[in-house]
């Protein structure tokens, strides 16, 4: 199975034993001298205990003011090199190799990474919101060297090749780009001198390690923003890096100057493998093999990528956190198996700039594999778990992983929860690759569910367990507003599940959360007239941005009307009253209202099952309504404690 996917091909002089690549991702678990943590080290290596092809780092800083957060590993010293070493005989020992990317992020760092901000020119970044200086040539040659510097500390510590990060709108992006580029010297103007400063790199870095070390770009095809590269001029810089020697050229795409329908990491709402034709083009120009990044999370749709020659490696990124094991899964056979990546962004890219930190929805296990083992516990419990949506379904994996006897118990016949409704809408199918993939896992585990039953004290009495874990979520909340109980009042869940068949006549969603937008979306592609109603100033105002601004497009494209800082208060049967931010009482005609006002926690049985059991975990929204991210997390970890 997926001969193409598993078959081995070399960059440079190094065989990489099969096409899957994790590509550099930001995790900010590293210290501020840029020497790499126990939790840095254990997470790359329970990737290559995965199955993974070729790891390529995050990116590392050439300089102390180089990185562009301050938590992210560092080349700059010898006394960076000896953690490395760990890091790379680590990965090692299960036949993957690893790549060091290597990068100066420019005028494109957070404010709190101290040092000089330079750029090509003096133009202040949109991200940052930095305030650069223009280099000089006296400081573009000491960068210049401190990448050959880097790339040889890499081949000390072991690393089995270096790579060459010029996307994302990084200094040697932002120097190939006309978009920040504004230089009349050797560094600006025309394509040559614009390649000049990656052309110099290069050389640095080949100066240093020699012929034989494996060098390699990273590159963006279209950086999506006016006046910046695009694919025509990027099919020129691919011919031009082939002739320069480089041994494998990293296709990716966008800055993070563009606009949120193009983001470098895909959003939810993103075409799967939308790079590929590109990067087919590139392929056909060049000699040296290429990599393929943008929404691939499937094995089946990797292995075609690579048999229609589309590209030689494949780059799974977020694929890779959400289930570091999904090669080895995939090998094997266990396919239904994999979690894979939903595109949420909510652990990963945002949770670096959170007091969270790095994690994952899918996957809350990663990134602390340096201090939590799933190893089989000595002394095994009887695990009762009521509720199988993603916080009942993550603990009784989590606990079975660890030797436990579970089962699982949930008054309703489909697994998921109120999670499941999140898979309706629009462009969010893969949500329920999430509970499907629990839910396999499990049964191979060994857990029992007991589904289409509800749990009172007399059963909690006779089952008798060591350990109950209550995950029974949330329910939609009804606000105290007059009508809110009328027979023209459905929920999001109604709708979203065909419960109902809405009448003919104007819809007003009361609410204009993510749950409000997309059930406002779904209601408007069946011709109905459609009012969100929102007390905040915006809505969607609970979704990361990336996702936010697809979704956002649409409603305004399928003419949803929307009015914000506006409070429901009264709904009647053929219409729904608010108070605008000036006080004033307005009346909707509404011939069906739509409750999407939020959900409240849902927890009967909490107090019950502690006045019958000694060790009871209360978990996810049965707490406080909240979240997917927070009750995966909130399970895993009740979990670990048994």
């Amino acid at each position: 199975m997926y001969e193409n996917l598993f078959s081995p091909k070399k960059i440079g002089n190094c065989e990489i034993k099969n096409r899957l690549v994790v590509p550099a991702m930001v995790t900010q678990t590293c210290g501020y001298d840029g020497i790499i943590s126990d939790r840095y080290i254990k997470y790359h290596e329970e990737k290559a205990k995965g199955g993974w092809g070729l790891i390529i780092t995050e990116d590392y800083g050439v300089t102390p003011e180089a990185r562009g957060y301050d938590q992210i590993p560092g080349f700059w010293d010898d006394s960076q090199i000896a953690r490395n070493v760990e890091l790379t005989d680590a990965v090692h020992q299960y036949g993957t190799k690893i790549f060091c990317q290597i990068y100066y992020a420019g005028k494109q760092k957070m404010p709190n990474v101290p040092g000089p901000v330079l750029a090509p020119s003096a133009i202040k970044d949109p991200l940052a919101m930095s305030d650069p200086k223009e280099a000089s040539i006296e400081e573009i040659n000491e960068i210049v060297e401190a990448f050959g510097s880097a790339a040889l500390r890499a081949k000390k510590a072991g690393f089995d090749g270096v790579e060459i990060h010029a996307a994302h709108g990084y200094f040697i992006a932002q120097f190939l780009s006309h978009f920040v580029n504004k230089r009349t010297d050797e560094y600006g103007g025309c394509f040559e001198n614009r390649v000049r400063l990656l052309d110099e790199i290069y050389y640095s870095i080949r100066k240093a390690v020699g012929p034989e070390f494996p060098v390699i770009v990273r590159i963006s095809v279209n950086e999506y923003v006016i006046g910046g590269r695009t694919e025509a001029e990027s099919l020129v810089l691919a011919r031009h890096l082939d002739k320069l020697g480089v041994d494998a050229i990293n296709v990716s795409n966008g800055a993070y100057a563009a606009d949120p329908n193009h983001h470098v990491i895909s959003s939810m709402f993103a075409d799967f493998a939308f790079n590929r034709d590109t990067c087919e083009e590139i392929k056909n120009l060049v000699s040296c093999p290429v990599m393929l990044v943008n929404k691939i999370n499937d094995p089946m749709m990797a292995d075609t990528l690579i048999k229609m020659e589309k590209t030689d490696f494949i780059d799974m990124g977020r694929g890779s956190i959400a289930d570091p094991h999904l090669p080895e899964k995939a090998q094997n056979g266990k396919t239904k198996e994999i979690n894979y990546c939903i595109g949420c962004l909510q652990g990963c890219e945002y949770g670096i700039l959170s007091p969270l930190g790095f994690t994952c929805l899918v996957n809350p296990h990663v990134s602390q594999e340096y201090k939590n083992d799933l190893n089989p516990v000595s002394k095994p419990k009887n695990v009762m778990i009521i509720g199988a949506g993603p916080a009942g379904l993550m603990a009784a994996r989590t606990a079975a992983q660890k030797g436990h006897t579970v089962t699982v118990y949930d008054k309703d016949t489909h697994f998921g929860g109120a999670f499941r409704s999140a898979a309706y809408p629009m462009g969010k199918g893969i949500l329920s690759t999430v509970i499907s993939a629990y839910r396999e896992e499990c049964i191979n585990l060994g857990v029992a569910f007991k589904m289409g039953i509800e749990v009172d004290q007399a059963l909690i009495t006779d089952v008798k367990a060591d350990t109950i874990i209550v995950a029974t979520g949330s329910v939609p909340l009804a606000p105290p507003i007059p009508g809110i109980d009328g027979l023209n009042v459905y929920t999001a869940e109604d709708v979203l599940y065909g419960n109902i068949q809405l009448p003919a006549g104007p819809v007003i969603v009361c609410g204009g959360g993510e749950v409000g937008g997309e059930t406002a979306e779904f209601i408007a592609q069946t011709n109905h007239d459609v009012t969100i109603l929102e007390m905040q100033a915006q809505i969607l105002s609970d979704m990361v941005e990336p996702n936010m601004y697809p979704l956002l497009q649409r409603i305004t494209q399928q003419q949803i009307k929307i009015l914000t800082k506006a409070t429901v208060s009264a709904i009647a049967n053929d219409s729904v009253s608010y108070k605008n931010s000036n006080g004033d009482e307005i009346t909707l005609p509404a011939a069906s209202v739509i409750s999407a006002f939020g959900y409240k926690a849902y927890n009967p049985l909490g107090d019950i099952a502690k006045s019958l059991c000694h060790e009871v975990y209360v978990v996810g929204s049965a707490i406080k309504a909240g979240n997917a991210l927070t009750a995966t997390r909130e399970g895993y970890e009740a979990a670990l404690k048994l």
